[in-house]
């Protein structure tokens, strides 16, 4: 089955939202932190951001299709060019409190700007309590590695549970490295184990992990890793050597 991956556009994002939930439905973390699923109201909220950052941030989205139905979207993946100054200021980062400070460029944009009104979200659909154990780390890793120079943020790579396991997330990333090689840009990604390999053979590397224990949520549940991956303007002589393996 011949795919290809093509540039997304506006029209695309509420099926792209679709394919994120059917995908991450099995993800532990995704299940503690909405426990009623994929409602239509936490859809809606979160094609609002999608097209929101693609409206007004340097946000791309590119689609995998299936040649002979090209409407269809089978998987999708979205990245942002991070400007390397988005934790400049004497507050930038700070964690301690458990209220993160604004820092990324997806979260400058949508909090700071009176543009910004996503549609409401129910509270019994959304745990943010757990969001908010997880983030802070991960934005000390953030500031990291997005600070002091350009730098691609994977925002998602989903594919279709049905169209799992056929190369349709390793063509989307691909696209992603190839992007990022033609403009000599580091990539930086929050990664399940389960991708680790994928994202390994395209020339990125781990740089950190964050464990957090769902059960202190959701009784049933445990220890839920997010991996750090980073990959270096030179990753494209690393996936080049593999690739001749």
């Amino acid at each position: 089955m011949p795919f290809r991956v093509h540039p997304g556009n506006l029209e695309d994002l509420p099926l792209c939202t679709a394919i994120q939930w059917q995908a991450l439905a099995s993800n532990p973390f995704w299940q503690v932190h909405f426990p009623n699923g994929g409602t239509q109201d936490l859809q809606n909220c979160m094609t609002y951001h999608t097209e929101y950052e693609f409206n007004n941030l340097d946000t791309y989205v590119f689609k995998a299709v299936d040649t002979s139905r090209p409407d269809d979207i089978l998987g999708y993946a979205k990245w942002t060019i991070e400007e390397g100054n988005l934790f400049s200021g004497a507050d930038a980062g700070k964690t301690t409190t458990g209220e993160q400070t604004i820092t990324t460029q997806h979260e400058t944009a949508t909090t700071h700007s009176p543009s910004f009104c996503p549609p409401p979200v129910a509270d019994e659909d959304s745990n943010d309590s757990v969001f908010k154990a997880w983030l802070p780390e991960v934005m000390d890793i953030r500031r990291t590695y997005l600070t002091g120079t350009r730098t691609i943020m994977l925002d998602d790579l989903c594919v279709r549970p049905d169209h799992q396991r056929q190369g349709l997330g390793t063509l989307l990333l691909k696209k992603l490295v190839d992007f990022a090689d033609n403009r000599s840009l580091p990539c930086y990604l929050e990664s399940t184990p389960a991708a680790f390999d994928m994202y390994l053979h395209q020339g990125f590397r781990k740089v950190d992990e964050v464990e957090i224990d769902l059960a202190n949520w959701t009784k049933g549940y445990g220890m839920y890793k997010t991996v750090m991956m980073y990959r270096d303007v030179s990753g494209a002589l690393h996936r080049q050597r593999d690739e001749t393996m």
